[in-house]
């Protein structure tokens, strides 16, 4: 057990999952912890519980359940306020306990998306008010988003950022802005998700590319199911409210679901019908397994190809005499390349369009096939463009590329950006976005992205390993082709994309 906050007293106010996992785990570092609740009976029926939970996990800890907030506060460092994400109800607490809370007593809230600077204003004190954002469980996730209000205490930022250390988690401090980091960069991966399944993709496809392509643990849509979709788009409208920009409108979709009843998997039914399929069985339906190596050979031309030669996996299957060409241009498909395609046909080969542009929708020439291959750690992963209603079938030259580099596929229409550069160049351009308005650093972003949501890389990290350049490109032409005005890029990232080709241009 931890006693880094020995000599610290903490009240905690909410006795759900989450104000019960932040008060064990202070009370395992060593504070001196009050529980409250509502009433008497709910207080010591949540202190029973969080106990029990606390034994199970082989972690026992004490805590002192009080229902009166007057005799709680008293003498206490710090409350952190965890009850129902409401504005009325957290507003109605803060009301009660400014009249009753010492000079000295900080006060945290572990909204996920409510303002920090309200709050404060509403406690009469917005010095002593912060942002200390648990994830959920958090017995167990690192991260504590630390968020500074417009009149937040530089001393109270810096106590709330060693209390969070002393906890054993790592803080990531940030500007009041509505959900903060991490649920404000995910939001477009949770919205490109959903319009994939609007546009026709399967949800097990969706899922399946995130993991085998991006590798998330979890897939976006089964995540929303878990948490909630009635959850999710309360935040979502909580979005668009505050910034009032088209790119934070919710999907119709989620609220059809939501009015169904269809909120996700403790309801039996969301983006997966659990009585019929879990998402781990929908994802291997959808998903072809890895064929065994058998020898082929492989070409690789195009723009783009470089990183493929720098993979000792797909490298190991190179041949530069191979009739099988793997043509790679990964965000753009305009005439220069369809007539190195072209070319390449014209002298015997037989090849395969590597890319996610939406340009091949209607440049693609017959016979030839269309893929987008990705190489993460786990293995090689292909997106297969099978799209009947745009007359794109895989060919022969497609499965023969699969079998050379081993990789696992599902197959997805041919939308700009398919599956996973969608979601992820979404993804980077909300990150890149936080950045330049300053709600929090670089590393602050990435730290956040791997700890809360458990990303292989940050998003920034991202960034740097697709080329800013090819992020752009792949945006912009997302933007011409959907004429939706959530892809435009950031003016950051425009900036970064014209830097990364003059400096390309000079290094040529």
């Amino acid at each position: 057990m931890m006693t880094g906050l020995t000599g610290l007293t903490v009240v905690v106010v909410g006795l759900g999952p989450m104000g019960r996992g932040i008060a064990r785990i202070f009370a395992a570092a060593g504070a001196a912890t009050t529980v409250v609740d509502r009433d008497e009976p709910t207080t010591v029926a949540g202190a029973r519980t969080l106990q029990t939970e606390a034994e199970v996990d082989g972690v026992p800890v004490t805590v002192r359940p009080v229902a009166d907030l007057a005799t709680a506060v008293a003498g206490a460092d710090l409350l952190i306020e965890a009850v129902v994400e409401d504005p009325t109800v957290k507003e109605e607490l803060l009301t009660r306990l400014a009249k009753v809370a010492g000079p000295e007593l900080v006060v945290a809230s572990n909204t996920s998306s409510l303002s920090i600077s309200e709050l404060g204003r509403v406690f009469g004190d917005p010095t002593r008010v912060v942002g200390m954002h648990f994830f959920n469980p958090p017995t167990k996730m690192r991260l504590v988003e630390v968020v500074r209000g417009a009149r937040t205490a530089d001393a109270v930022v810096a106590q709330a950022v060693a209390w969070s250390r002393a906890l054993g988690k790592t803080p990531v401090v940030c500007t009041d802005s509505p959900n903060f980091v991490v649920n404000r960069i995910c939001r477009p991966l949770y919205y490109e998700a959903q319009l994939l399944v609007s546009q026709g993709v399967p949800a097990g496809v969706v899922d399946a590319v995130a993991r085998g392509a991006l590798g998330h643990r979890m897939g976006p849509l089964e995540l929303l199911d878990f948490t909630g979709l009635h959850t999710h788009l309360g935040s979502s409208q909580t979005a668009y409210r505050e910034f009032g920009d088209p790119r934070y409108r919710p999907i119709p979709l989620v609220k059809a679901l939501v009015r169904a009843g269809a909120t996700g998997r403790a309801a039996g039914v969301g983006f997966y019908d659990y009585q019929q399929e879990k998402p781990s069985a929908a994802r291997a339906r959808l998903t072809t397994p890895a064929p065994p190596p058998d020898g082929t050979k492989l070409r690789l031309a195009g723009p783009d190809a470089a990183p493929l030669r720098a993979d000792e996996r797909i490298a190991a299957v190179v041949d530069d005499t191979a009739p099988l060409v793997l043509y790679r241009s990964l965000a753009a498909g305009d005439q220069q390349h369809l007539a190195e395609v072209a070319a390449l046909r014209a002298a015997g080969a037989t090849v395969v369009v590597d890319s996610s542009a939406g340009d091949w929708l209607e440049t693609l020439p017959p016979g030839v096939g269309w893929l987008r291959l990705h190489t993460p750690p786990a293995g090689p992963f292909a997106e297969v463009v099978d799209d009947p209603v745009a007359g794109i079938h895989p060919t022969p030259g497609v499965e023969r590329v699969l079998a050379a580099v081993g990789a696992a596929s599902v197959r997805v229409p041919a939308l700009p950006g398919l599956v996973a550069d969608r979601l992820a160049h979404c993804l980077i351009n909300e990150a890149v976005l936080v950045v330049e308005e300053g709600t929090a650093d670089p590393e602050a972003v990435d730290t956040a992205l791997r700890l809360g949501m458990n990303h292989p890389v940050g998003p920034l990290e991202l960034l740097a390993q697709h080329g800013p350049a090819q992020v752009y490109t792949s945006l912009c032409g997302m933007l011409r082709w959907l004429g939706d005005p959530r892809y435009r890029p950031t003016p950051l990232l425009r900036r970064q994309a014209a830097g990364a080709r003059r400096t390309a241009a000079v290094g040529a």
